[in-house]
């Protein structure tokens, strides 16, 4: 029996086991160490904010895909 790695909450996917665990962790750390490179190059508060959002977008992206592939089906009853 293979268990999901994630469940499925709407639009959102929340972690369902250890490895999902794993993986939404890696993603929050490193968005964090992404932040924090993008704010020592940076000039502005601005620079900074807009380099790290669309960082945190392509990160939002490839959590979704492998949340979306490694979940239980969806039950529409």
């Amino acid at each position: 029996m293979k268990l999901p790695w994630f469940n499925r909450y709407g639009i959102f996917f929340l972690p369902g086991s250890l490895m999902g665990w794993l993986i939404f962790l890696s993603a929050l750390v490193y968005a964090i160490y992404l932040f924090i490179e993008i704010d020592n190059r940076s000039h502005s508060v601005s620079d900074t904010l807009i380099n790290w959002i669309f960082n945190c977008l392509l990160i939002a992206v490839v959590y979704t895909l492998i949340a979306f592939f490694t979940s239980k089906e969806y039950d529409y009853d």
